[in-house]
Protein backbone atom coordinates (compact mmCIF):
# COMPACT_ATOMS: atom_id res chain seq x y z
CA UNK A 1 0.00 0.00 0.00
CA UNK A 2 0.80 3.52 0.00
CA UNK A 3 0.49 5.01 3.06
CA UNK A 4 0.60 8.80 4.43
CA UNK A 5 1.37 8.78 7.98
CA UNK A 6 0.97 12.69 9.35
CA UNK A 7 2.93 13.36 12.75
CA UNK A 8 6.34 12.21 13.37
CA UNK A 9 6.23 11.81 17.16
CA UNK A 10 7.30 8.95 18.91
CA UNK A 11 4.14 6.99 17.79
CA UNK A 12 4.47 8.17 14.14
CA UNK A 13 8.13 7.08 13.70
CA UNK A 14 6.99 3.68 15.14
CA UNK A 15 4.64 2.73 12.47
CA UNK A 16 6.87 4.68 9.63
CA UNK A 17 9.64 2.57 10.32
CA UNK A 18 7.53 -0.78 10.53
CA UNK A 19 5.05 0.06 7.73
CA UNK A 20 8.32 1.08 5.73
CA UNK A 21 9.35 -2.10 5.27
CA UNK A 22 6.53 -3.49 3.54
CA UNK A 23 4.74 -0.64 2.05
CA UNK A 24 5.57 3.26 0.31
CA UNK A 25 5.18 5.35 3.26
CA UNK A 26 5.08 9.07 3.38
CA UNK A 27 6.04 11.18 6.50
CA UNK A 28 4.41 14.58 7.50
CA UNK A 29 6.33 16.33 9.50
CA UNK A 30 5.68 20.25 10.83
CA UNK A 31 9.24 21.02 11.49
CA UNK A 32 11.27 22.09 8.19
CA UNK A 33 14.70 20.88 10.58
CA UNK A 34 13.25 17.34 11.19
CA UNK A 35 12.02 16.41 7.33
CA UNK A 36 15.64 16.93 6.54
CA UNK A 37 17.21 15.05 8.93
CA UNK A 38 14.33 12.01 8.30
CA UNK A 39 15.26 12.85 4.49
CA UNK A 40 19.26 12.08 5.03
CA UNK A 41 18.39 9.26 7.49
CA UNK A 42 15.42 7.68 7.23
CA UNK A 43 14.14 6.20 10.13
CA UNK A 44 15.47 4.78 12.81
CA UNK A 45 13.88 1.96 15.09
CA UNK A 46 15.94 0.72 17.98
CA UNK A 47 14.90 -2.24 19.72
CA UNK A 48 16.41 -4.80 22.00
CA UNK A 49 19.87 -3.26 21.15
CA UNK A 50 19.86 -3.81 17.65
CA UNK A 51 18.73 -0.75 15.11
CA UNK A 52 17.01 -1.16 11.87
CA UNK A 53 16.88 1.61 9.62
CA UNK A 54 14.27 2.45 6.77
CA UNK A 55 13.84 5.10 4.24
CA UNK A 56 10.61 7.00 4.08
CA UNK A 57 9.26 9.70 1.76
CA UNK A 58 9.07 12.95 3.61
CA UNK A 59 6.75 16.24 3.11
CA UNK A 60 5.46 18.85 4.74
CA UNK A 61 2.08 19.05 6.13
CA UNK A 62 1.35 21.63 3.80
CA UNK A 63 1.91 19.05 0.75
CA UNK A 64 -0.22 16.33 2.13
CA UNK A 65 -0.51 13.56 -1.02
CA UNK A 66 -3.73 13.11 -2.18
CA UNK A 67 -3.02 9.83 -3.97
CA UNK A 68 -2.47 7.10 -0.64
CA UNK A 69 -4.04 4.06 -0.20
CA UNK A 70 -4.22 5.07 3.46
CA UNK A 71 -4.05 8.18 6.00
CA UNK A 72 -2.69 7.56 8.90
CA UNK A 73 -3.17 10.47 11.52
CA UNK A 74 -0.35 10.02 14.49
CA UNK A 75 -0.81 13.02 15.95
CA UNK A 76 -1.59 14.14 19.51
CA UNK A 77 -5.13 14.24 20.37
CA UNK A 78 -5.15 17.97 21.33
CA UNK A 79 -3.58 19.12 17.41
CA UNK A 80 -5.81 16.90 16.30
CA UNK A 81 -7.89 18.87 12.91
CA UNK A 82 -9.24 18.80 9.95
CA UNK A 83 -7.46 20.82 7.95
CA UNK A 84 -4.50 18.90 8.65
CA UNK A 85 -6.14 16.36 5.82
CA UNK A 86 -8.91 18.36 4.18
CA UNK A 87 -6.82 17.46 0.95
CA UNK A 88 -7.68 13.44 1.12
CA UNK A 89 -10.28 12.65 -1.02
CA UNK A 90 -13.37 10.66 0.98
CA UNK A 91 -12.59 7.53 -0.29
CA UNK A 92 -8.81 7.86 1.27
CA UNK A 93 -9.04 5.40 4.44
CA UNK A 94 -8.47 7.22 7.47
CA UNK A 95 -6.71 5.65 10.43
CA UNK A 96 -6.10 7.42 13.97
CA UNK A 97 -3.82 6.58 16.84
CA UNK A 98 -5.11 9.15 19.29
CA UNK A 99 -5.13 8.19 22.93
CA UNK A 100 -8.34 8.89 25.29
CA UNK A 101 -11.69 9.19 23.72
CA UNK A 102 -11.78 12.73 23.30
CA UNK A 103 -11.66 12.09 19.35
CA UNK A 104 -14.60 9.83 19.25
CA UNK A 105 -17.23 12.75 18.35
CA UNK A 106 -15.13 14.18 15.81
CA UNK A 107 -14.48 10.79 13.89
CA UNK A 108 -18.05 10.82 13.52
CA UNK A 109 -18.87 13.70 11.71
CA UNK A 110 -15.74 13.24 9.14
CA UNK A 111 -16.90 12.78 5.65
CA UNK A 112 -14.65 9.85 4.61
CA UNK A 113 -15.87 6.73 3.79
CA UNK A 114 -13.52 4.31 5.93
CA UNK A 115 -12.34 5.32 9.20
CA UNK A 116 -10.77 3.19 11.73
CA UNK A 117 -9.35 3.79 15.38
CA UNK A 118 -6.20 2.35 17.01
CA UNK A 119 -4.76 1.65 20.52
CA UNK A 120 -1.29 1.25 20.25
CA UNK A 121 -0.04 -0.74 23.04
CA UNK A 122 3.81 -0.79 22.10
CA UNK A 123 6.55 1.32 24.24
CA UNK A 124 8.12 4.23 21.75
CA UNK A 125 10.56 7.10 23.35
CA UNK A 126 11.74 9.48 20.45
CA UNK A 127 15.19 9.65 20.81
CA UNK A 128 16.01 12.27 18.04
CA UNK A 129 14.36 13.34 14.80
CA UNK A 130 14.63 10.45 12.95
CA UNK A 131 15.22 7.88 16.10
CA UNK A 132 12.64 5.79 17.94
CA UNK A 133 13.26 3.72 20.82
CA UNK A 134 10.60 0.89 20.79
CA UNK A 135 10.87 -0.11 24.59
CA UNK A 136 8.28 -2.39 24.80
CA UNK A 137 6.73 -4.51 22.14
CA UNK A 138 2.85 -4.83 22.31
CA UNK A 139 -0.05 -5.03 19.94
CA UNK A 140 -1.57 -2.34 18.13
CA UNK A 141 -5.88 -3.17 17.89
CA UNK A 142 -7.67 -1.80 15.46
CA UNK A 143 -11.53 -1.57 15.25
CA UNK A 144 -13.83 -0.14 12.28
CA UNK A 145 -15.72 2.59 12.93
CA UNK A 146 -17.34 2.86 9.87
CA UNK A 147 -16.64 2.13 6.04
CA UNK A 148 -14.44 -1.15 4.09
CA UNK A 149 -12.13 -3.70 6.04
CA UNK A 150 -10.32 -4.28 2.77
CA UNK A 151 -6.95 -1.90 4.32
CA UNK A 152 -7.57 -3.26 7.53
CA UNK A 153 -7.25 -6.80 6.50
CA UNK A 154 -3.68 -5.94 4.70
CA UNK A 155 -2.16 -4.62 7.69
CA UNK A 156 -3.31 -7.66 9.68
CA UNK A 157 -1.59 -9.24 6.64
CA UNK A 158 1.66 -7.27 6.60
CA UNK A 159 1.93 -7.39 10.38
CA UNK A 160 5.45 -8.03 12.00
CA UNK A 161 6.59 -10.73 14.07
CA UNK A 162 8.00 -7.75 16.52
CA UNK A 163 4.54 -5.04 15.58
CA UNK A 164 1.61 -7.50 15.43
CA UNK A 165 -2.00 -6.22 14.68
CA UNK A 166 -5.38 -7.39 16.14
CA UNK A 167 -8.55 -6.80 14.70
CA UNK A 168 -11.35 -5.18 17.51
CA UNK A 169 -15.26 -5.56 17.22
CA UNK A 170 -16.04 -2.54 19.15
CA UNK A 171 -13.86 0.73 18.67
CA UNK A 172 -15.71 2.12 21.76
CA UNK A 173 -14.98 -0.66 24.17
CA UNK A 174 -11.58 -0.76 22.46
CA UNK A 175 -10.76 2.77 23.37
CA UNK A 176 -12.11 2.09 26.49
CA UNK A 177 -10.27 -0.23 27.59
CA UNK A 178 -6.87 1.92 26.09
CA UNK A 179 -8.20 4.98 28.39
CA UNK A 180 -8.81 2.43 31.94
CA UNK A 181 -5.04 1.73 31.46
CA UNK A 182 -3.87 5.25 30.11
CA UNK A 183 -5.76 6.67 33.04
CA UNK A 184 -4.64 4.47 35.64
CA UNK A 185 -0.94 4.51 34.77
CA UNK A 186 -0.17 7.76 32.75
CA UNK A 187 -0.94 10.77 35.20
CA UNK A 188 0.44 8.76 38.18
CA UNK A 189 4.22 8.35 36.61
CA UNK A 190 3.50 12.27 35.06
CA UNK A 191 2.95 13.49 38.67
CA UNK A 192 5.36 11.11 41.12
CA UNK A 193 7.98 11.24 38.39
CA UNK A 194 8.54 7.60 37.94
CA UNK A 195 8.45 4.91 35.67
CA UNK A 196 5.65 2.45 35.40
CA UNK A 197 6.74 -0.18 37.42
CA UNK A 198 6.94 1.97 40.55
CA UNK A 199 3.05 2.36 40.22
CA UNK A 200 2.91 -0.99 41.16
CA UNK A 201 5.68 -1.94 43.30
CA UNK A 202 5.20 1.29 45.53
CA UNK A 203 2.41 0.12 47.87
CA UNK A 204 1.58 3.81 48.07
CA UNK A 205 1.48 3.95 44.23
CA UNK A 206 -0.47 0.95 43.88
CA UNK A 207 -3.45 1.75 46.58
CA UNK A 208 -4.25 5.06 43.93
CA UNK A 209 -4.14 2.79 41.00
CA UNK A 210 -6.99 0.75 42.48
CA UNK A 211 -9.00 3.92 43.88
CA UNK A 212 -8.80 5.14 40.04
CA UNK A 213 -9.70 1.61 38.88
CA UNK A 214 -12.83 1.73 40.88
CA UNK A 215 -13.83 5.49 39.98
CA UNK A 216 -13.86 4.40 36.01
CA UNK A 217 -15.91 1.30 37.07
CA UNK A 218 -18.50 3.50 38.63
CA UNK A 219 -18.72 5.49 35.04
CA UNK A 220 -18.43 2.33 32.96
CA UNK A 221 -19.13 -1.23 35.05
CA UNK A 222 -19.57 -3.42 32.16
CA UNK A 223 -16.19 -2.60 31.20
CA UNK A 224 -15.19 -4.93 34.32
CA UNK A 225 -15.08 -7.77 32.17
CA UNK A 226 -12.78 -5.91 29.15
CA UNK A 227 -9.86 -4.66 31.91
CA UNK A 228 -9.25 -5.68 35.12
CA UNK A 229 -6.99 -4.61 37.96
CA UNK A 230 -4.49 -7.81 37.18
CA UNK A 231 -4.48 -6.59 33.43
CA UNK A 232 -3.00 -3.15 34.50
CA UNK A 233 -0.51 -4.55 36.86
CA UNK A 234 0.46 -7.17 33.72
CA UNK A 235 1.07 -3.81 32.13
CA UNK A 236 2.87 -2.03 34.68
CA UNK A 237 5.57 -4.65 34.95
CA UNK A 238 5.78 -5.47 30.90
CA UNK A 239 6.40 -2.04 31.02
CA UNK A 240 8.38 -1.87 34.12
CA UNK A 241 11.31 0.26 32.82
CA UNK A 242 9.17 2.46 30.52
CA UNK A 243 8.65 6.79 30.98
CA UNK A 244 5.34 7.06 29.95
CA UNK A 245 4.25 9.76 27.28
CA UNK A 246 3.25 12.15 29.92
CA UNK A 247 5.66 12.20 32.02
CA UNK A 248 8.06 12.61 29.66
CA UNK A 249 6.17 15.68 28.18
CA UNK A 250 6.01 17.09 31.74
CA UNK A 251 9.80 16.63 31.65
CA UNK A 252 10.11 18.43 28.65
CA UNK A 253 7.58 21.51 29.35
CA UNK A 254 5.51 20.28 26.99
CA UNK A 255 1.87 20.07 26.83
CA UNK A 256 0.43 16.96 27.61
CA UNK A 257 -2.66 14.60 26.59
CA UNK A 258 -4.37 14.95 29.98
CA UNK A 259 -7.33 16.45 28.48
CA UNK A 260 -8.20 13.02 26.15
CA UNK A 261 -7.76 10.87 28.89
CA UNK A 262 -8.65 12.65 32.24
CA UNK A 263 -10.66 15.65 30.97
CA UNK A 264 -12.90 13.79 29.12
CA UNK A 265 -14.17 11.86 32.12
CA UNK A 266 -14.38 14.95 33.90
CA UNK A 267 -16.29 16.58 31.51
CA UNK A 268 -19.06 13.10 31.83
CA UNK A 269 -19.11 12.81 36.00
CA UNK A 270 -19.10 14.88 38.82
CA UNK A 271 -16.21 15.99 40.95
CA UNK A 272 -18.35 14.14 44.12
CA UNK A 273 -17.80 11.00 41.97
CA UNK A 274 -14.38 10.63 40.53
CA UNK A 275 -12.05 12.79 43.43
CA UNK A 276 -9.25 11.10 43.09
CA UNK A 277 -9.28 11.56 39.07
CA UNK A 278 -10.32 15.31 39.26
CA UNK A 279 -7.32 15.25 41.87
CA UNK A 280 -4.66 14.37 39.18
CA UNK A 281 -6.26 15.62 36.74
CA UNK A 282 -5.66 18.94 38.58
CA UNK A 283 -2.17 18.21 39.38
CA UNK A 284 -0.69 17.32 35.98
CA UNK A 285 -2.46 20.40 34.34
CA UNK A 286 -0.04 22.40 37.48
CA UNK A 287 2.75 20.72 36.61
CA UNK A 288 1.17 21.48 33.16
CA UNK A 289 1.37 25.03 33.44
CA UNK A 290 4.46 24.96 35.62
CA UNK A 291 6.75 23.70 33.12
CA UNK A 292 5.60 26.38 30.26
CA UNK A 293 6.57 28.75 32.38
CA UNK A 294 10.26 27.45 33.33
Amino acid sequence: MDIGIIGAGAVGLLFAGYLGKRHDVTVYARRNEQREHLKASGVTVWREGRKEQTDVGVKSLSSLDSQHDLVILAVKGYDLDESLFITVPTETPLLFLQNGIGHLDFLKTLPHDTVMAASVEHGALKENDYTVLHKGVGVTKIALVRGMHGPLQCLMKEGDEAFPYEEEEDYETMLLRKLFINAAINPLTAIAGCVNGEMWSNPHYNALIREVYGELLHLYPHMETVISLEDIESICLNTAQNRSSMLTDVENGRKTEVESILGEIIRMASPLDIPVIHTLYLLVKGKESAGRQT
